[in-house]
């Protein structure tokens, strides 16, 4: 019976917080907005990688998600060095379709996508073939291939019931239910 009612209490707060969205015989849907997800990605940041052709570092990660749009985008610093050359700076944002992995209870980019990379203020285009660019591309999406963008509570049996996820009207949308 405390069970119970513990659970009942839970339901309440979370309707009165706005974090769910919906409830009906298909389940309930969790709202998770661009902040959760941003403090998953933080928690995982930053990310260096050394190729032979020098040291790339991502870091200060944040999540976006546009109202209009199935993905989630996610952006971080690049930073770039190596012996012959200064550290270069950049951003980069890089957009996915969620895709939950129920083993470990985590939301990834699926079909990650390079939008858009800055480097020294300057542009550069999926077309182009420079060197940096060339060591850039295959670690930032193998980056955002591996790391989550959000992780259900480990403590919590919820991972087990994700029946659906979406990104609508500019949120990530968890659906739960048997």
């Amino acid at each position: 019976m405390k069970h119970y009612l513990s659970g009942f209490v839970l339901l309440l707060a979370l309707l009165f917080t706005g974090c769910i969205k919906d409830i009906n015989p298909g389940g309930m849907t969790v709202v998770i907005p661009a902040s959760k997800l941003t403090q998953s990605l933080q928690q995982q940041f930053p990310v260096t990688e050394n190729t032979n052709y020098g040291k790339i570092t991502l870091k200060n990660p944040k999540a976006l998600l546009q109202k209009g749009s199935d993905r989630i985008t996610a952006g971080a610093t690049v930073l770039f060095s190596n012996a012959l050359i200064p550290e270069q700076k950049g951003s980069v944002y890089v957009s996915g379709k969620p895709w939950f992995d129920a083993k470990t209870g985590s939301v990834y980019l699926n079909e990650p996508n390079i939008e858009k990379l800055n480097i020294n203020g300057y542009k550069l285009g999926n077309f182009l073939n420079g060197s940096v660019a060339n060591q850039l591309k295959p670690i930032i999406n193998e980056v955002f291939r591996k790391i989550p963008v959000y992780r259900v509570n480990k403590n919590s049996i919820q991972g087990s019931f994700v029946k659906n996820i979406k990104v609508e009207d500019g949120n990530l949308l968890l659906t739960f239910g048997l």
